[in-house]
C-alpha cells in the first residue's frame, strides 16, 4: 500500500542550495545525492516532493524543516489512489 503524503520543498531566493542540502541530509537523512536532486528540482521547478510517508511523520519533519527557515507543505499523495 503507497502512502497518502507527501512531504514538499519550495523553493526560496534566501537560503543557499548547500544549506537545503544539508539540511535535507539532516532531517530527511537524504544522502547527498538524493538532497541534490530535490534542491536542483525544487530549484528549476518551484517545488519537489522529497518524502513519501504517514502524515504524523511528515508534520513532525514540516515543523523541523520550517524551523530551518525552508517552506515546506504536506500534500495528499494523488498517485497512492
Amino acid at each position: 500500500m503507497k502512502s497518502e503524503h507527501v512531504l514538499c520543498l519550495h523553493n526560496d531566493n534566501e537560503h543557499s542550495f548547500d544549506f537545503v542540502v544539508d539540511v535535507l541530509m539532516e532531517i530527511c537523512e537524504h544522502t547527498s545525492d538524493q538532497a541534490e536532486q530535490c534542491a536542483y528540482i525544487t530549484h528549476y521547478k518551484g517545488k519537489s516532493e522529497i518524502k513519501v510517508g504517514g502524515f504524523a511523520d511528515l508534520t513532525i519533519m514540516q515543523k523541523q524543516l520550517e524551523e530551518k527557515g525552508l517552506i515546506i507543505s504536506v500534500e495528499t499523495n494523488k498517485t497512492a489512489y
